[in-house]
């Protein structure tokens, strides 16, 4: 009888065990598929680097207040990845303030991710000290094309529009700029600039304008892939805000939450 008591209590404890384990199985189980059923929120927004030191309704302020509010759980900034640990001094030389202030604001309680690329000569590279006024291809053939009268004249069709931009970048508030409006009349903007230089000497300026944009967007879509169900912003230039925002609609559809904030 002892024997028989002591199997039924050791049956009777195996049982609960088992009940204890299918519980903890199906609470992981629940745990798991609600992670994989919150949605990844994106925030993509545009700044507009030192005019926000002119811009009366667009302050660096701004920027901080919507991260302040969002509360992501990482910010994206337009600073190559392997910069982002580098000093001050480097970052200033290289990169626009908001940029490398919010490294300073935010690294100590948020996860900062840089996605820039400024060219494949420089990749897993120190940006040298005198890159930007000597070494840079892109800025020699920027500033050959300003000294270029009769290109120079040619582009005159894009008066108009340049002009719009100007006020844009003056004037807009954080929601102006992040509403789609800018973001049309930069893509009209760029896609005409290519066909005014594609018969000229600089017509590599609007190809390597288009293969940054593609690189900051596919750093920004393996950024996003790495971080499902988190909230994400990504701060960058306006002018890389349409490409952006379009591959990772083509990337992700509805299957993330995109710029809620700004509808």
């Amino acid at each position: 009888m002892k024997n028989k008591c002591t199997y039924n209590k050791l049956a009777y404890i195996n049982r609960l065990n088992m009940r204890q384990v299918t519980s903890l199985l199906i609470l992981s189980a629940l745990f798991l598929l609600s992670c994989q059923k919150q949605k990844t929120e994106i925030v993509i927004c545009a700044t507009i680097h030192g005019v926000h030191k002119i811009n009366p309704n667009y302050p660096y302020e701004d920027i901080y207040s919507l991260i302040d509010s969002y509360n992501p759980d990482i910010i994206g900034v337009e600073i190559r990845n392997e910069d982002i640990d580098s000093s001050i001094l480097y970052l200033k030389n290289n990169y626009p303030f908001e940029m490398y202030d919010c490294i300073n604001k935010y690294k100590s309680n948020k996860v900062i991710c840089g996605f820039d690329w400024l060219g494949e000569d420089l990749e897993n590279k120190s940006i040298p000290q005198n890159y930007w006024k000597d070494l840079s291809v892109l800025k020699k053939m920027e500033r050959k094309l300003e000294s270029d009268s009769l290109v120079s004249n040619k582009l005159s069709a894009l008066d108009s529009i340049k002009l719009t931009i100007k006020e844009i970048f003056l004037n807009y508030s954080i929601q102006e700029m992040n509403n789609g409006r800018y973001d049309s009349i930069c893509s009209i903007y760029y896609s005409q600039l290519s066909k005014l230089l594609d018969s000229t000497q600089y017509k590599e300026i609007p190809e390597l304008y288009k293969k940054r944009d593609q690189k900051i967007a596919f750093n920004i879509v393996n950024i996003i892939k790495d971080n499902p169900g988190k909230k994400l912003i990504f701060l960058m230039g306006a002018d890389h805000r349409h490409y952006s925002i379009k591959k990772i609609k083509q990337e992700f559809g509805d299957d993330i939450i995109l710029n809620k904030v700004f509808e």
